[in-house]
């Protein structure tokens, strides 16, 4: 009889505990580091393509692979700077050989689609984890996204800003920059009527990539996009034909300056540190330099702001991004060091060490006391980098920007009206097909 009591309260005690197991599964870690990459155990030269233009600097670079190598002996970054207009053909020509010309190469957001499309580059999902994710913005990551895959890590956290003169707002009577773009059009209006200055407004609206980019800012004023969710143009109605509508208006009146229509982002930056113009909307970079007493004549009176919407489009109105991402090439043999290589480089350590240069894609490193300590802006930069919009995702996209800057770029001279220009583009995107 104790044998059988034994034995039985043995089994109740058994079920007890596979009944709580059951019920009460352990909780699954979340890892915050990447997932482990296989040991490079034989030395490895890795190839990196980077412009030389935007970002981060090339002495920078080299030093970050110089902390790199000390780190990795077995492996040295072999480095092809670049001018921007040159790093897209580079990649197809790399992606095109038997073996990779290059390893790693700095991605624009807007060949996301295309170097996806055609398999230039890995996807990377199987590397980033969800810590990760959590602490870069979704408007980042997702422009790296393409059919649910994500193409490369974000590196460089570049998007447009509102920069403007606040004495000489001051002067024509107002105390604060715009909060509408109706008040802001009504500033320029008062700024040139009372001969503070020629020309109220400048932007980089040359017929280059930046006028497709300013066009989809000033789209985003409007609250809307130029491609619907499905990427069909939609720019010949609504918000995209009240922005070029609207661009085309500050032509017309002389409140833009002429000279953008020959202009780009540096030069457009140019003008308004001199004290030329009052407004410009422009990259991050513009800050570093308009506060530099070697290079700007208005270090006291620049401000940085946010993008003003039109009435009866939510605050704030959208920013456009430019962000840049670093991607392995498809046909690679070094996979493994080419992943050690973007996890340094994009890490927070390494991105912490360069906040006076560049606003970080970490946000627990943009929400930091130093990041506000050396950026007083920073919540300018967050507020509009949270609401920046994309330019469109599509595989041929090349060919498809292409065709925006034109018709926008005949339009602003007044060769088309915004009407037919806009038409105009909808018409040869759609003959160019997917």
């Amino acid at each position: 009889m104790r044998r059988f009591t034994l034995l039985s309260l043995f089994i109740v005690l058994v079920l007890v505990v596979l009944t709580a197991c059951q019920a009460a599964p352990a909780p699954t870690a979340v890892s915050t580091k990447a997932p482990p990459t296989k040991a490079v155990s034989k030395p490895v030269t890795l190839n990196a393509l980077y412009m030389n233009q935007a970002g981060y600097s090339d002495k920078v670079l080299l030093d970050m692979a110089d902390k790199f190598h000390k780190a990795n002996p077995n492996i040295k970054i072999n480095f092809t700077f670049v001018k921007y207009d040159e790093l897209h053909d580079k990649i197809v020509t790399s992606a095109a050989a038997s073996t990779a010309t290059y390893d790693v190469i700095l991605l624009d957001l807007i060949w996301t689609a295309e170097f996806a499309h055609k398999g230039y580059v890995i996807p990377l999902d199987d590397k980033i984890t969800q810590q990760m994710r959590d602490d870069i913005a979704p408007a980042i990551f997702d422009a790296f996204v393409y059919k649910d895959k994500t193409w490369a890590f974000p590196f460089l956290a570049n998007f447009q800003c509102f920069f403007y003169n606040i004495d000489q707002l001051k002067q024509a009577g107002f105390s604060s920059p715009p909060a509408t773009l109706e008040e802001w059009y009504n500033q320029m209006v008062a700024l040139k009527k009372k001969g503070i200055v020629t020309y109220p407004y400048i932007d980089s609206w040359n017929q280059k990539e930046g006028l497709t980019c300013d066009y989809v800012r000033t789209t985003a004023q409007f609250g809307g996009d130029l491609f619907d969710k499905d990427g069909n143009p939609i720019m010949d109605r609504g918000a995209g034909l009240k922005a070029l509508q609207f661009m085309r208006k500050l032509v017309d009146e002389g409140l833009a300056d002429p000279a953008s229509m020959n202009t780009d982002e540096p030069g457009a930056m140019n003008a308004f540190v001199s004290g030329a113009v009052t407004f410009n909307t422009n990259w991050t970079f513009v800050r570093g330099n308009m506060l530099n007493p070697k290079v700007s004549k208005i270090v006291k009176s620049a401000r940085v702001g946010l993008i003003p919407p039109a009435k009866g489009v939510s605050a704030p109105a959208g920013s456009v991004s430019g962000f840049q991402g670093l991607a392995i090439m498809a046909n690679s043999k070094n996979k493994d060091a080419a992943w050690k290589w973007i996890q340094f480089a994009t890490s927070p350590e390494i991105q912490g060490q360069h906040l006076e240069s560049e606003f970080p894609v970490w946000t627990s490193l943009q929400d930091s006391a130093e990041e506000k300590r050396i950026n007083p802006d920073a919540g300018f930069y967050a507020t509009n980098l949270a609401n920046v919009h994309h330019r469109p995702k599509v595989p041929n996209y090349p060919q498809v920007s292409t065709i925006i800057m034109e018709d926008v770029h005949r339009c602003l001279l007044g060769e088309m009206s915004p009407e037919q220009a806009t038409k105009d583009m909808v018409t040869r995107i759609k003959a160019l097909g997917q």
